[in-house]
């Protein structure tokens, strides 16, 4: 019986060991293991934008978004891209610069920008990229579920990535070189065919 004890506890102190000795690209390729695994789907991206949505029926949603008032062409990031606000998303007044990725006409991926509104007024009147990257994360987290996984950069002057699987989505985050927005980029790791 103390055998068995001790074999046990051996076996849960080797796990933990084995667990804080592996690298953070080793953790990330078991998580991605993991969710790839996982049967069902996980198109939806925001707003209506889902993965797999045809090119056609992309331009014509957003056409009809822009006529609503919801969407505009433009915005910080790029000026060929497509902008809507985010109301009550994040703890300041803020608006989403994306435009997807085609591949066979069908949006595989998507490329965004969050940022805070020009016009947002900030409590102590002092604008940090930190709180922005803070902000998107936990709207990430409460619109996609989970949490996200940090990947430390290993060059000092490099921010670090935050990426957020669940099944099939990959989300990248990822401060802007500007230092006023926030990057995300969609991935679908196995497009439909």
């Amino acid at each position: 019986m103390v055998i068995r004890k001790l074999l046990f506890g051996s076996f849960i102190l080797l796990s933990i060991l084995g667990n804080s000795c592996s690298t953070p690209e080793q953790r990330y390729q078991r998580l991605e293991k993991k969710e790839l695994a996982k049967a069902g789907r996980y198109d939806s991206l925001f707003m209506g934008i889902h993965f797999g949505m045809a090119q056609p029926d992309f331009r014509d949603y957003c056409f009809e978004q822009n006529i609503a008032g919801l969407y505009k062409q433009g915005g910080q990031k790029s000026l060929g891209w497509v902008e809507c606000k985010l109301p009550d998303a994040l703890d300041y007044p803020a608006a989403i610069n994306f435009y997807p990725e085609f591949e066979d006409d069908l949006i595989t991926g998507l490329n965004a920008a969050i940022y805070y509104d020009q016009h947002a007024t900030f409590k102590d009147g002092i604008f940090e990229i930190d709180s922005l990257l803070l902000d998107v994360i936990d709207w990430a987290d409460q619109t996609y579920g989970g949490e996200c996984f940090e990947i430390r950069s290993p060059v000092f002057y490099k921010e670090d990535v935050h990426v957020k699987i669940t099944g099939n989505r990959r989300i990248t985050i990822y401060p802007d070189i500007s230092g006023q927005m926030i990057n995300l980029w969609y991935v679908d790791m196995k497009p439909q065919n």
